[in-house]
């Protein structure tokens, strides 16, 4: 069956809307995978020349800096969607300057 103009439009503003999301939250997914390798990297050296209990402590720190670092790239990407539904929940209209 061949797609109407209709539904291939649909299509369109699907891979759109995706496409959209994915290039506003790439750096925050590359800045995870990059704490992710981080991570890893610390934590081998950290359980291979310290205690296993500060290993453990230091590598729960690097994690928690990493989810951080992370959550400010998303914010700083996502700063002016976060403003619209900040200002449409307060009640303000979204394209009010103040």
């Amino acid at each position: 069956m061949v797609p109407t103009g209709a539904q291939n439009n649909i299509g369109t503003q699907k891979s759109t809307a995706a496409g959209a999301f994915v290039a506003r939250n790439a750096k925050a997914v590359v800045s995870f995978l990059g704490g992710v390798i981080n991570l890893l990297a610390v934590s081998a050296a950290l359980f291979q020349l310290a205690p296993a209990d500060v290993a453990g402590v230091g590598a729960g720190l690097v994690a928690v800096l990493e989810l951080l670092r992370t959550v400010n790239v998303w914010i700083v990407r996502n700063e002016s969607v976060l403003e619209a539904a900040a200002d449409e929940l307060a009640g303000a209209p979204a394209n009010e300057v103040a």
